[in-house]
Order: structure tokens, then sequence, then C-alpha cells
């Protein structure tokens, strides 16, 4: 199937399966790519492109002492982990956002209207979903996946591959980062978040200065327009935000290939 195939170097083999295996796995938990509503067989093929893209570029040496022996399976394990914790230290931005929509959703209302969310593989509400899809098209309107794509190819210079070892310092460095992904949702949605309970909180005077008036059924339809309302109006906010945040979970992931 392949003409000239048995004439190249066992090691040469070896190294392409295992930058195969790295690519793979990091495109099946890498966001906007790695949904489910992507077809495997162009999973698959994507990876195939960038395994042959990235093969003359990873700066393996000694070839020849790659081989098929016991301890290859382990170095295989090792290449699909940091496939997958390199896709999901880059979905953590997702992450993010989806604090934010959870926390929005709980505070207007709207965290009963859940609708399927094809990114996540999960159900999510209408606000939470609707700020995926801006942080989804921010996302790749700031070549956030040529970001994503470079920070691939780095990590066969700063994470070798024919390497066994694995670093525990990188899990305090993944704790770190869990907690900075809250902070960046509390983030986005403390502006609604505020306004929500200043809302409320002159809604509890209104209804103490005039009792007849049904604080109850006027405050489940003004916190909804209020808050959609002020996400629409802390739009640009969302979108400076974003840039930070993204900006930072790139600057972590390069920190955290360091330490491998």
């Amino acid at each position: 199937m392949f003409p000239g195939l048995q004439y190249l170097p066992e090691g040469q083999i070896v190294a392409f399966g295992l930058i195969f295996l790295r690519i793979f796995a990091f495109l099946i938990a890498w966001p906007v790519f790695g949904v489910n509503s992507v077809p495997m067989p162009m999973k698959i093929l994507f990876a195939i492109i960038l395994s042959m893209l990235f093969f003359p570029q990873a700066h393996l040496e000694n070839f020849d002492l790659i081989k098929f022996s016991d301890q290859l399976y382990l170095i295989c394990i090792r290449e699909i982990f940091v496939g997958l914790f390199l896709g999901f230290l880059l979905r953590m931005f997702f992450y993010s956002v989806n604090i934010a929509g959870e926390i929005i959703g709980l505070s207007t209302g709207l965290s009963s209207a859940q609708i399927f969310n094809p990114s996540l593989g999960s159900q999510t509400n209408v606000l939470e979903n609707f700020q995926l899809l801006i942080a989804t098209l921010f996302l790749l309107a700031m070549n956030g996946h040529h970001m994503f794509i470079q920070g691939l190819a780095s990590s066969f210079d700063l994470v070798p591959v024919t390497s066994i070892t694995l670093n525990s310092q990188v899990f305090s460095s993944v704790s770190l980062m869990m907690s900075e992904i809250f902070v960046m949702g509390f983030k986005m949605a403390a502006p609604i978040v505020v306004s929500l309970l200043l809302a409320n909180l002159a809604l509890g005077v209104l209804g103490r200065t005039i009792p007849q008036l049904n604080v109850f059924v006027l405050s489940m339809q003004l916190t909804i327009i209020l808050g959609i309302f002020i996400m629409i109006l802390t739009l640009p906010f969302l979108l400076e935000q974003l840039e930070l945040d993204l900006t930072q979970v790139s600057q972590r992931l390069f920190q955290v290939m360091k330490v491998i």
C-alpha cells in the first residue's frame, strides 16, 4: 500500500507513530475541533497531516535507538497522556466561560432553560450556550486555533517524544490554573451579578414601601430582562476579558509544558 515503507529505519517509523499519538490525543481533547459533531475520520486525517508537518521539526535525535521494546508501551501511554493533558488545558478557556454562564443563568432565573451544548457534550442553559458561541467565534476570529497548533508544535521541543519520565510538579501547576479559571469565570459574570443584586435590593425596598405591589412576580420578569440587557451592554467588556483570558491560558500552557 505504501511502496518503500519497508526501507525506512525502524526508529523513524516508531517516532512518527509517537508523534501521531500525541497529536491525535490532543485533537480529541482540543476545543472547537474536538467536539463530537466533528467526524472521527476527519480527526484522524487531520492528525496524520499534522504529524507529517511536525515530524521534520520534532528535532528527534538517535532514531536508531528507538526500537520496539517493553519501554515503548510506556512511551505510548505517556504521549497519549501529554496530548490529552495539553488539550484539556486549552479547553479550560471554555470552562471559564461555562462557569460565567452558569452563574449568570442562576442569577437571572434561566438555569432551568436547558439546551444541548455540542462543544461540552452536556446540557447548558441558554445564556451559557450564547456566551460559549461568542467565545468560539472570538477564538476563531483571534486566530486562537493557530496559537493552539503553535503550542502543540512547541511541545515537541519542550517535551521530548522519547522520554519516559514525567515531572510531578505539573499537577501543582494545573491546580493553580484551575483556581485561575474560577476567577476568570467570576470576572465575566461580575457585572451582571452585581447589577441584579442591586436590582433585587431596590425591589425589596420598593416592596416594603408599597405592600400592595407583588414584588415576587415583578422580580422574575424584571430579572430576566435586566440580565439580558446588562449582558448585551457589557459585551465589549466580555470580549476584552476573553482576550486577557486567552493570553493567560496560552502563557500558562507554555509554563506547564516546561515542567512536564
